[in-house]
């Protein structure tokens, strides 16, 4: 009912946990919840798609470039950072992961907010093949990170709350 942007900047408990999600998989049980990868600014993160399907799958991170610097068949695995490019990696905010293969990708969190990284085939969206990732710092500088806006709608719990002036 309330945008996480909103719940986060008007800091609105109940709408979403930060943290909600390890950032290590911790195999345990299924329950719902908004996906919330609790992450500090000027950090740098490795992340790994491994894909298991028969099928080509894309993946997309709202609000920042990423470093292609792996790819490869099969299962990864620790020892596949032998292989990366750490020289002239690609550099998108889109990337594939080919069927039986693994992609992975180092990301400069340079961008304060919250963030989506998704599966570009819709279908799967819903089943959870996407996250948000809250890139936080306490400072509240306009260097940092603007305001929302005088002008957004405010909706959700956030509906009669104010923004500040830039």
């Amino acid at each position: 009912d309330t945008p996480l942007k909103l719940a986060d900047f008007f800091q609105i408990s109940g709408v979403y946990r930060p943290g909600s999600i390890s950032d290590r998989p911790t195999g345990g049980g299924i329950y719902t919840d908004t996906s919330v990868l609790q992450t500090d600014y000027r950090t740098f993160v490795e992340i790994v798609f491994q894909n298991d399907e028969d099928i080509l799958q894309s993946y997309h991170l709202d609000g920042y470039s990423f470093f292609v610097v792996g790819m490869d068949g099969g299962q990864w695995t620790s020892d596949s950072r032998n292989q990366y490019n750490l020289r002239d990696a690609v550099s998108r905010s889109t990337t594939q992961v080919y069927p039986k293969s693994w992609t992975a990708i180092y990301v400069a969190l340079d961008n304060v907010g919250i963030w989506n990284l998704r599966t570009e085939f819709w279908a799967r969206q819903y089943l959870g093949q996407q996250f948000y990732m809250r890139v936080y710092t306490t400072s509240t500088s306009l260097r940092d990170e603007y305001p929302v806006p005088k002008n957004a709608l405010l909706c959700g719990r956030a509906a009669g709350r104010h923004t500040r002036p830039l």
